[in-house]
């Protein structure tokens, strides 16, 4: 018998590769989930939409390039929809965009901390990811990633996992000193902060990611959509897969922009929510909550264990979110959810934390 004992067929590069660890998804009924950034509501007319499309749509490809879905975003955003490209999750453009930009050994250059999966999907185009570390108060460190002039650059903004707002300026000072593509990330902008959207006329180098998963519920379908110069999303359309976003996804994502004034509203009430918590948490523990313009707070337990009371919470089947790696070791990013949520999660910590 002949063969391969499995050696060697895999790349070096691969195997040597941190694999992105996502959230904990529970199974089981009664778990409280707070630890993924999910919006806890979801529009009934979206759910209507959806079943309807589901009832005699599903035997034909979809559109391959999301026409009705990218005529609505660019009609709320006043962006040319050729300027858009929409994605299976932000991820998959995330993907794309490295793919399109950077070559072999090629830097790619991102704020420290913020989404690990920027460096794992670097380390898969075998580029060189360049992680600059934020400065104090999670500021952004506009001159050092300027410096970096990487051929690609990722900016979290609002920040992640911190929550902090950026200023258009600071961002404007950054897609102006980069020679290469800039990509703000704003997963979260739905929530508070200033949107790079202004910028794109005057920046051909500057580009911009969006998610649906969190500011209007549909993470478990995933869809993401990018924005940017003709000619960086020309190439994103010349590499993508043939049909990435599925029919009940596109029917999902129209129906859910339809229904955008009613998510504004309880996009709302979750920020008005956030500071609530946020105050109470401070005033029962005096924990350190980071200003937030997120759907989640980021909270430094000082002294006590950050692990030791996620994996508490976990006992009580509430669910949060730890980073163990520098800087965060003593923190927990807590989601916010219903108003019932959070009243059990601080029910909990009074439990757990005494």
């Amino acid at each position: 018998m002949s063969g391969n004992n499995g050696a060697g067929l895999v790349r070096p590069s691969v195997q040597a590769l941190k694999a992105y660890v996502p959230g904990e998804q529970p199974q089981g009924a009664g778990w409280i989930k707070l630890n993924t950034n999910e919006n806890w509501f979801v529009s009934p007319s979206v759910l209507s939409a959806v079943v309807a499309a589901a009832t005699h749509d599903l035997r034909r490809y979809p559109d391959p390039v999301c026409t009705d879905l990218r005529v609505k975003l660019s009609t709320r955003y006043g962006i040319d929809s050729q300027q858009i490209i929409c994605g299976n999750g932000s991820d998959e453009l995330l993907t794309m965009l490295i793919r399109a930009i950077a070559g072999e050994g090629d830097r790619i250059a991102f704020t420290d901390p913020s989404y690990s999966l920027y460096e794992t999907l670097s380390h898969i185009q075998n580029a060189a990811p360049v992680p600059v570390p934020l400065g104090d108060g999670w500021q952004l460190p506009v001159q050092e990633l300027v410096a970096v002039n990487a051929p690609l650059t990722f900016i979290t903004t609002p920040h992640a996992p911190s929550g902090t707002a950026y200023r258009l300026s600071d961002l404007e000072a950054i897609a102006a000193g980069c020679a290469g593509v800039v990509v703000f990330d704003e997963a979260y902008v739905d929530f508070g902060g200033d949107t790079a959207i202004p910028l794109l006329d005057r920046y051909p180098n500057m580009g911009g990611l969006r998610t649906m998963s969190k500011a209007v519920g549909l993470a478990g379908m995933g869809l993401g959509y990018a924005f940017g110069s003709r000619e960086v999303i020309g190439a994103l359309y010349r590499i993508k897969d043939s049909y990435n976003v599925d029919l009940l996804t596109q029917v999902a994502g129209c129906s859910a922009l339809d229904a955008w004034d009613e998510y504004a509203r309880v996009n709302y009430e979750t920020a008005v929510r956030r500071d609530r918590i946020a105050a109470e948490l401070h005033r029962r523990f005096g924990w350190r909550v980071w200003p937030s313009a997120t759907n989640f707070i980021l909270v430094e337990v000082d002294d006590a264990d950050a692990s030791e009371i996620v994996s508490r919470l976990k006992a009580e089947q509430i669910l949060v979110r730890y980073f163990p790696r520098p800087r965060l070791e003593r923190s927990m990013r807590i989601s916010v959810g219903s108003d019932a949520e959070m009243d059990l999660l601080l029910a909990a910590l009074d439990k757990v934390v005494g």
